[in-house]
């Protein structure tokens, strides 16, 4: 057997559910998959409830990817006047930029269309934290967006105002959102802007990680919310990993094991690239608890790189090549890439 992705709709529908039920407004980030994204598209959400997922995009050569461009939210990066002039052409007016040099220039540019568009300002949050470390850290100091907004809010070209909160993926910790928005925020801020974007990092099940932190979470954030609804804010939730994870599992094969090493007819490099840059190592459907009798194996993946690992120790009771291991939460970042001529894997989309 060839090694392919399983999409489960009802498993994303499911996943949708969780936050529709808090009334959030849900904004799913199209880079981290996009067949997900695409799934999304073709929904029939039910009317009776009360949102549907809209797109945040980062990049150019998705805006086409989206049929409904009302429903994009774009994320400016050092574009150039003319280029936004472009995208604003589309049919795209909502807008979410993370410093002054974009700003300056999206205004120019709806000057120039006369168009006008809703904008949110990217605002940093933890600003208690000392340096950016290994990842670079989004947004501006609440002390310039509470400036910014001040001076935006007669801007006869914005429609909406709005603050984008950057929150790092897989975030377990950090949901003190009501007392860092009443820290951060002034009262004027809070009664001029009508919609505020969590942003995502609601974490996902995986080896290196653990998701028992979710209640505790969805009750912070649905604190938030009725924070939020006091100044008629509108709230939105930014689940990438979230929708694209749950919905997805990796199906492999064994092909040959070398003592206590498996080697599976795949690699990290066109599936699983997440494994690399962000060391989340996914579960496996076949592994067994510690208590149990098994031995541990190292799964690897075909290619002739040390890297190439999805496991270093899994549990498993007298495996055969053959076999099929299969890992779960897979949808998050397992794009490919051209090294050694790889292609991505086929998905196939089941109910």
């Amino acid at each position: 057997m060839n090694p392919y992705f399983s999409l489960s709709k009802s498993k994303l529908l499911d996943q949708i559910k969780v936050l529709e039920d808090l009334g959030l407004k849900i904004s799913y980030s199209y880079k981290t998959n996009r067949q997900i994204g695409d799934i999304l598209q073709e929904l029939n959400i039910p009317e009776n409830k009360p949102t549907t997922v809209h797109f945040s995009i980062h990049a150019k050569k998705e805006i086409n990817m989206i049929k409904d461009k009302t429903k994009i939210s774009f994320f400016t990066q050092a574009e150039s006047i003319e280029e936004l002039k472009e995208i604003i052409s589309q049919g795209i007016t909502t807008f979410v930029i993370d410093n002054e040099l974009d700003l300056e220039k999206i205004l120019k540019a709806t000057e120039e269309t006369n168009i006008k568009i809703n904008l949110s300002l990217r605002m940093k949050f933890q600003e208690h934290r000392i340096g950016t470390g290994k990842y670079f850290v989004y947004g501006m100091p609440s002390k310039k967006v509470n400036d910014l907004i001040s001076k935006l809010k007669n801007n006869p070209q914005i429609n909406q105002l709005g603050i984008h909160i950057h929150r790092k993926s897989q975030n377990t910790s950090e949901w003190e959102i009501v007392e860092e928005l009443q820290d951060s925020l002034t009262q004027e801020t809070l009664s001029t802007i009508s919609i505020l974007n969590l942003g995502g990092g609601l974490p996902v099940q995986y080896k290196s990680y653990t998701n028992s932190t979710l209640p505790y979470i969805l009750k912070k954030i649905s604190n938030a919310k009725e924070f939020l609804d006091k100044y008629n804010i509108q709230t939105i939730i930014e689940p990438g990993r979230f929708l694209a994870a749950p919905p997805i599992k990796l199906r492999t094969n064994i092909i040959q094991i070398q003592e206590n090493n498996i080697i599976l007819n795949t690699t990290i490099y066109n599936c699983a690239l997440d494994n690399v840059l962000t060391e989340t190592k996914m579960l496996v459907k076949e592994e067994i608890p510690e208590e149990q009798e098994g031995q541990y194996y190292l799964l690897k993946g075909n290619s002739p790189t040390r890297d190439d690992i999805f496991r270093y120790k899994v549990k498993l009771t007298d495996p055969k090549v053959g076999d099929e291991i299969t890992f779960i939460n897979a949808g998050a970042y397992n794009y490919t890439t051209d090294f050694f001529g790889y292609k991505k894997l086929e998905t196939k989309i089941i109910e």
